[in-house]
């Protein structure tokens, strides 16, 4: 069965997509990340360059990196298809890193987070000793208990 990508306008057989293993975990990241998933794969069409397809593992790869940044969900859709917007146009080099995300994210307004996930997720000047990544698995958490 051959798919038709309605961002890029690419084709490429569902066959092969979950023969792949990055392939079946992007699926599985995607049916996961619901909310936020048609925003994501939008962003990662930035990151395709206009000869060449994006790999299911560099895919992959970016899609972990951007749900790894510590954002609220709602925030992290609306700053990514703000990025998108300001972007697509552009017609010039594929994006390389998340750093234009960031500075988008860091321009919006911040809405204070609810009590049940702000419970969820440790202050990092409360907690020193817990890592980065123990912090992001809770505010993951957080969100997947809403």
């Amino acid at each position: 069965m051959i798919l038709h990508c309605p961002l890029c306008h690419g084709q490429f057989s569902i066959e092969a997509l979950i023969q792949d293993q990055a392939g079946r975990d992007l699926l599985v990241l995607m049916a996961q990340n619901g909310a936020i998933g048609p925003q994501l794969l939008q962003y990662l069409t930035l990151f395709r360059s206009q000869k060449r397809a994006l790999a299911f593992d560099r895919a992959l790869r970016l899609a972990r990196e951007v749900l790894e940044i510590p954002a609220a969900p709602e925030h992290l859709a609306a700053a990514m298809a703000e990025t998108v917007e300001a972007l697509r146009g552009r017609g010039g080099k594929p994006l390389k890193n998340h750093n234009y995300l960031k500075r988008v994210l860091e321009s919006q307004p911040q809405v204070a987070m609810p009590a049940a996930t702000a419970a969820a997720v440790p202050a990092p000047e409360a907690a020193p000793a817990i890592s980065k990544t123990a912090r992001a698995i809770g505010r993951l958490e957080g969100w997947k208990n809403r």
